[in-house]
């Protein structure tokens, strides 16, 4: 999570949706004053090559409660107080719940000679914690972010944030936690049965954005 107080914006991070590559990019137009959230140690050392700041300012004190990562919209509301939340831009990110499936499968288990069978993954409880994406940008089932992007037009989307607020160069994401996934599409490893689980676990986000298979 991402508060700029300098540039009077929050981001809320969800969860594989190259959340960590845009906290990358926006810690190096955010100031002293700023709150920045902790990434992995290695996340970190891609922060600092890029030349974003550091975390900052997430800790209590000097904040009443210590921010963290993935921090949901209720929680960034009590921290930051409700006039603050109201009054900066609050985006997040989405992405297909089919190909995000997939992508947390392969970085789940990126460590693993052989990876399991892609069925049983699919109806374990990975998946529902997965879907739990939506309640970071809800409250109450509630969308309460001005802007919700998707992943699959990252960059343009990206780019129009960025412009609408004001913000210094450009959106320069690096490639985090990308590398645990081989190329293919993600339809390529779905039965009927694991689409339709997926379907039926996503259906929420699914109807909300109008993703399909």
């Amino acid at each position: 999570m991402i508060a700029s107080h300098q540039h009077r914006f929050i981001f809320l991070k969800t969860r594989k949706t190259a959340g960590t590559s845009v906290e990358i990019a926006l810690s190096k137009v955010c100031g002293p004053d700023d709150i920045i959230t902790e990434i992995s140690p290695e996340d970190e050392k891609l922060r600092v090559a890029a030349g974003g700041r550091p975390p900052q300012n997430f800790e209590s004190p000097p904040l009443e409660r210590k921010a963290y990562n993935h921090m949901g919209a209720k929680a960034v509301r009590d921290l930051v107080g409700q006039q603050t939340f109201d009054e900066y831009f609050t985006f997040a990110i989405e992405r297909n719940p089919w190909d995000a499936v997939v992508s947390l499968y392969f970085w789940k288990y990126k460590d693993r000679d052989e990876l399991p069978d892609f069925e049983d993954y699919v109806q374990e409880i990975w998946i529902e914690q997965l879907a739990n994406n939506r309640r970071l940008y809800r409250i109450r089932g509630q969308m309460v972010l001005d802007r919700v992007l998707r992943y699959e037009s990252l960059d343009a989307e990206l780019d129009e944030v960025w412009d609408q607020l004001a913000l210094p160069g450009r959106p320069d994401l690096p490639r985090a936690k990308g590398n645990a996934r081989p190329a293919g599409h993600y339809r390529e490893l779905y039965s009927p049965a694991s689409k339709q689980r997926v379907a039926d676990v996503f259906a929420d986000t699914i109807e909300a954005f109008g993703y399909e298979f």
